[in-house]
This record gives structure tokens, sequence and C-alpha cells, in this order.
């Protein structure tokens, strides 16, 4: 009996204490470092748990009208499949070149940009990229070889091609006739002789506006593609390229980026031959004219004179493994198909080349040439943009041959 007595006092002084001790032990509702967890609607809820919670990714491009309905329409398929919203804007080509500038500079970049695939390197040695393969391995199946350069440095990946566009040299053959040739030029040679049979014939008709060769001057690549034809390339010792260029110089017409003036002039005899993107070619050119590969006629191995689009992660990027998620679907081969199909821009994948697909074998040349096992040799970070400037300048008669090269000299040093 005495033990009960015992067992029910030190219960009522365990009470007790618990009691007096309940007023300091209230819980904390507010939100603090730990907020409570809110219910995420399905159109939200990202895809993977490494996106974490992800709701967003924001994109600019330089495309089409066409070009970015079809990105937008293919990335809506994204948004249904991960629940993360894309917003893409798109801006041109000038515009972004300026924007890039500003926003890498001070990381307030975009999840994902695009651009030349060129500038790649450049973007990524001073700093200003993400290298995509830390995220993920490559996205996509494997890129053409002659791409792999300029996605590459340092031992990682730094970019993420979308399509291509060669360069094509495009004429009429009975112009050419006219100037005493069945084909376009081959060599630096035959070059020099389209030349005097067009200032001979100016001669004889004084006051006629006649051109040798449509180019544009903000834009290298119809340069390049001058020089491949003379068997040339951006890393050989052209001299006598450059020295020809500058005393034919004035029979170029020179325009700024897309100019729909050179298909008139081309099949009225005004103007000889153009350096044009093939998907230019492929919207505009008709059975009148013709369109050749430089590098298929001058025997080159890889192709230079191709434009290539590019993805990036800024370094800025806030979602970078959402990012490359978005990367590998917009650029898997299903995708790329897709692209072709409604764009008709050529895709960036070494497979969808080895399946004889009717939009690639159908080109102006052997769409095998794409499939050099031989990457293009890559210049060093930086000195593409001092390329592209110094052709500007020469092509406008602001440089001469010499000029030309020692600016070149300059950025190398």
């Amino acid at each position: 009996m005495l033990r009960r007595k015992n067992y029910w006092l030190l219960f009522a002084i365990l009470l007790l204490a618990l009691t007096s001790l309940s007023p300091s032990m209230e819980l904390d509702t507010t939100e603090g470092s730990y907020p409570l967890r809110q219910p995420q609607s399905l159109s939200k809820q990202p895809d993977s748990g490494d996106q974490g919670r992800v709701r967003s990714l924001s994109i600019r491009v330089s495309l089409s009208s066409e070009e970015l309905k079809e990105l937008e329409r293919i990335s809506s398929n994204y948004t249904l499949s991960s629940g993360i919203q894309v917003v893409i804007s798109n801006v041109g080509n000038e515009e972004n070149a300026d924007m890039l500038k500003q926003e890498l500079t001070t990381g307030e970049s975009p999840d994902i940009i695009m651009t030349d695939g060129r500038n790649i390197a450049d973007l990524a040695t001073r700093g200003f990229l993400l290298p995509v393969d830390v995220y993920q391995s490559v996205p996509g199946s494997a890129p053409l070889t002659m791409l792999i350069p300029q996605m590459q440095w340092n031992g990682y990946d730094w970019g993420v091609p979308l399509d291509i566009d060669p360069y094509v040299l495009v004429y009429s053959p009975q112009r050419l006739a006219e100037l005493g040739l069945a084909e376009a030029p081959k060599s630096l040679e035959q070059w020099g002789l389209l030349l005097n049979q067009l200032r001979e014939q100016q001669e004889k008709t004084p006051g006629k506006e006649q051109y040798l060769l449509g180019l544009d001057s903000r834009n290298p690549y119809g340069y390049i593609t001058l020089l491949e034809s003379m068997g040339f390339s951006l890393a050989s010792d052209n001299t006598a390229a450059l020295e020809w260029t500058q005393y034919a110089r004035s029979y170029f017409y020179l325009s700024s980026r897309y100019n729909p003036d050179l298909w008139d002039m081309l099949q009225s005899g005004k103007l000889a031959i153009a350096a044009l993107p093939l998907s230019e070619w492929q919207q505009y050119g008709n059975a009148s004219l013709t369109a050749e590969a430089p590098m298929e006629m001058a025997g080159n191995k890889g192709y230079e004179a191709m434009h290539s689009r590019f993805f990036a992660l800024p370094a800025g990027s806030s979602n970078p493994e959402a990012a490359v998620n978005w990367l590998a679907y917009i650029t898997s081969s299903t995708a790329q198909l897709e692209w072709l199909e409604n764009t008709k821009r050529l895709p960036a994948l070494d497979e969808l080349y080895q399946s004889s697909l009717p939009e690639i074998t159908g080109l102006p040349f052997d769409s095998k040439l794409l499939l050099s096992d031989e990457a293009v040799t890559e210049e060093a970070p930086g000195r593409w943009n001092a390329f592209s400037a110094a052709t500007t300048l020469l092509l406008t008669g602001k440089l001469d041959a010499a000029g030309y090269k020692a600016a070149l000299s300059q950025k190398s040093e």
C-alpha cells in the first residue's frame, strides 16, 4: 500500500513539472529556412528530381519567323512532357551579338543563348560559358566531325549545334558560257581568266553594269567560299588570293545580309557569280541557275565556308541542368528530322547523313562532303572575330593585302 502511494506521489510531481514548462514549448508556424512545402500544379511539375523546383527556362535565339514558330512548336512538346515552361525571345543577328557582349559580362543572360558556332571557343576561353557535358553527356547524337573543334575546348564541350548552312557558288550557266567558262572557276587562275573576260566585255559596252562576284561584306563566309574555290583555306598561305582580291574587288557587288536583288542580277547576266548560303538557294534558286560547293570543285578537305548555329549555356545560367535537358530534346535525331522537314535547314547530326534522307541526298552537291573524317582546323579563340573584321575592311577597300595580313598577325601575337 505504501509503495502505491509513492507511485502516485511521483506521478503528481512529474505532472506538475510538465505543466510549468508548457508555455515555452509553442510550435513555430512562421516560414523560416524550411518553409512548408506547397503542392505544385501538374503543369509546373519538374520531370526529374535533379531539376529541383525549376519552373521555366529563358532562351534567346536569332531565327526567321518561320524557324521561330517551328522551334516553339517542338519546345511546346518538351513542356508537355517535362512541365517546364520555356520562354523564347527572338532578336536579330547584330542585336544578339551586342546583347551577348553586354549580358555575358554582367552575368544577366538567359539560361540558353544561340550564336555562331565559331564564337563558342572564344566565349568559353573568356569564362562566359558553362561546359554542357558537366551536367549531362553530350546532348543528342554525335555531331558532324567538322563541327567538333567549334564545340570543344580544354577537354569539355561548350556548345550544342542546331543546324548548318553551307555556302555555295550560284551562277547562270548561260552567262558563264558568254564569259568563256562552262562552270564556276576552280582555281585562282580561272578566276583571273573570268575577270579578264568580264573586263573585255565592259570595254565593248561601256556604261553597262556588270559584276564578277556578289558577296556579303559583313559576313566572312562568302569570302571564305571564294578562297575555297581557289584551293585556299584560312590556315594556308593565301597571299596570292589576297592580292588578287585587292585587284578585283572593284568588280565585286557587295551587299549586307540577305539581298533579293542578287537573284534578279544573276538571271539577267548583270552578276556572273554569287556566294550565298544553301538555305537561300533552296528557297529562291530555279532551273536557270546552278549551285556548286566550293570545296567540291577545289578538292579541299573539310568545309570552311559553312555557317553553323549553336546553343550554349551562359555562365550566369540559373538552371543549367534543366537547360541541358531541353538541349538534349531539341537536338535529338527526332527533333532534327522535324527541323529539317519544316525549315529546310540541314541538321548537325552525323547519323542523319548516313541514312540517305531524300532532303539531304537532293542537295546541289554530294552530301558525303559533309561527312569528312577530318575536322576543320579551328582558329585560335578570338581569331575568328579578327578575321571577320579584317575581311570586311579588305572587301570595302579599307585594307590592302599587306594590311589584312598585318591585322591578323597582330591578333596572333
